[in-house]
This record gives structure tokens, sequence and C-alpha cells, in this order.
């Protein structure tokens, strides 16, 4: 008996020490990569968002969503084609970077309505909304929900519709009650940042990564506790969210241009992209060889063209009423 309470003395005194350590961390991490934009308060909702703002304020307003695993930060190259004569808010969703969770944000229903509002607070609609893999099942969402307040659509190695399987372990893990937040305040910053570098060249597989990437998107940001599980948690609910939400896709009027790899070892483009461009009522479907998970990284040249088309595109239609 007394062994068993020096083991789970022993024991617990190495999980606190595990969280201390993800404190550091957090830290340490936020110390490197601190924010770039402002929060931003949201009528009716107390929790606020995080959004860097770039370009002419009085210039046709862009909303950028990034997916899973990231930050605002992944859309800089294409904010970097496109702030001469755009208004970019390049937004954390809501868990990451520096966004509080939301509650029942694992619902892409509840992230839409936090950027509808956003872009209501900010007077920036109707806008061209730009999506990133899971980001681009906000995007969506937010054209169903209010096709008002979109121009058009440019979605990036989406994330769209039902899939085989089950999700990555670690996502599987950290999403659990209970045993999920203990994994994401002891493992996680413990044993993720070092497999970072694999995680990356996957993701950009068969492409070679920018060497500077990581310290460009601010990748380390992701291992904090809050950070991973959140991304975690709306990755597996993909799993009962892309089944209700697919169905409404042939409400979307907007014009649309869909950017997707000829191979993509996170997201499959047969599933999504193709699915995507065949359900959508105005879309137009762009194969580039190479870039594998990471267009608007590799080609922010094409993403912005497509920002600038969409544009033209609904232009033209109203001008023809």
């Amino acid at each position: 008996m007394i062994w068993l309470l020096v083991a789970a003395a022993a024991l617990a005194a190495i999980i606190i020490a595990m969280m201390q350590n993800a404190n550091v961390y957090a830290r340490k991490v936020e110390a490197a990569f601190p924010p770039l934009g402002r929060m931003v308060a949201l009528q009716g909702q107390r929790t606020p968002l995080h959004v860097i703002d770039r370009g002419p304020g009085d210039a046709p307003p862009v909303l950028l969503l990034h997916g899973a695993s990231a930050n605002a930060r992944e859309f800089l190259a294409l904010a970097a084609a496109l702030e001469d004569d755009h208004r970019l808010l390049l937004a954390d969703r809501p868990g990451y970077g520096y966004s509080p969770r939301l509650p029942h944000a694992e619902k892409i229903a509840v992230q839409a309505e936090a950027f509808i509002r956003l872009l209501e607070v900010e007077n920036a609609a109707p806008a061209v909304l730009v999506g990133h893999s899971l980001g681009c099942g906000v995007c969506l969402r937010i054209a169903i929900l209010r096709p008002d307040l979109v121009t058009g659509l440019v979605l990036t190695a989406p994330a769209s519709h039902p899939y085989p399987g089950g999700n990555a372990w670690w996502a599987e893990t950290a999403a659990r009650p209970l045993v999920g937040p203990l994994f994401c305040r002891t493992l996680v910053p413990l044993l993720a940042p070092g497999a970072a570098k694999g995680a990356i060249a996957n993701t950009f597989a068969p492409a070679e990564p920018p060497p500077d990437y990581a310290r460009q998107a601010a990748v380390p940001l992701a291992f904090r506790p809050r950070a991973f599980r959140a991304s975690a948690c709306d990755v597996v609910a993909t799993k009962r969210e892309y089944p209700r939400q697919a169905p409404l896709y042939p409400e979307i009027m907007s014009p649309t241009v869909i950017i997707t790899a000829d191979k993509d070892r996170v997201v499959s483009p047969k599933i999504h992209a193709r699915n995507l461009a065949a359900d959508l009522q105005s879309a137009e479907l762009i194969c580039l060889p190479g870039v594998g998970h990471m267009p608007q990284w590799l080609r922010p040249d094409i993403a912005a063209q497509a920002v600038r088309r969409v544009r033209a595109i609904a232009a033209a239609r109203e001008t023809e009423g």
C-alpha cells in the first residue's frame, strides 16, 4: 500500500512538472511570436477575435480564414500580394493564435456566426472570403447563412465533405474529455515541437517547405495546450459537421474559385475540392501540380488572381442586374 502511495505521488509530481513545462513553453513562444493584430469585440458576444488588419481601410474587403494547427499568419504570403489594393482581415479562428475559444466552437456554424459579426462590426461587407483547408468550411457556412455579406469565395486546398476513416491519433486523443486536456497540458508541448519538421514536410509534399516557414507562420503557437486542443476538437468534429453541411452547398450562388493540388497528403482533392466544384452553382476549379496542401503559400500569385477574378465576376453580375 505504501508503495502505491509513493508511486501515485511520484506520478503526480511528474504530471505537475510537465504542466509547468507547458506554461513555460506557452510564455516562451508567445514572447517569440507576439500578436500582430488587435482584439476585436463582437456585438452580442463576450469572446473577441484577434485580427490582423492590412491594406487601405476603404479598399475592397477580404476575410482570410486559416485551417487546423495554424493561425492568421498562414496568409502572410498572400497578403503581400493583395494589401496594396485590398483591405485584408487575417483572423485567428476561435482558440487559435490569439483568439480565445468560443463555447461550442467545434460547430462550424458557431464559428461562421462569429465571423459574420466581425464583418458587420468592421463594416467590411460584402467581402471576398478566402479559406484554407478547414477554414474553407467556415467560409462556405458564412456564404450559406449570409450570402449578402459575401462577394465571392476563394477556397485553397479545401476540406469540405464527408470522408472515410478516422482522424489522426493525436486529434482523437486531444479531443477527448478529461484525457484530452491532460494530454495537451503534458505531452504535447514536450513532444510536438520535435515532430513539427516532419509534419511541415508532409503538409508541403511533394514540394520542399520554404526554409523559414515555421518562423514566418509562427508554427510553435500551435503546440500551446489550448491551441492544440482547439485544433483537435475542430478536426474530430468534421466527422459530424461535414455530413450536415455538404448538402447545403448547392444553395451557394457566390462566384467561387477552388485551388487544389494534384496530390495532397492532408486532404483528398478528389473527395473535397472536386466534389465541391461539382456541388457549387458557380465554381471554377484550378488544379496546380506539386503544391501539396499549401497552394496559398507556394502560389500566392494564383490565389491573388482568384480574389480579383471573383470580384470581377461579382461586379459583372451586379452590372447585369
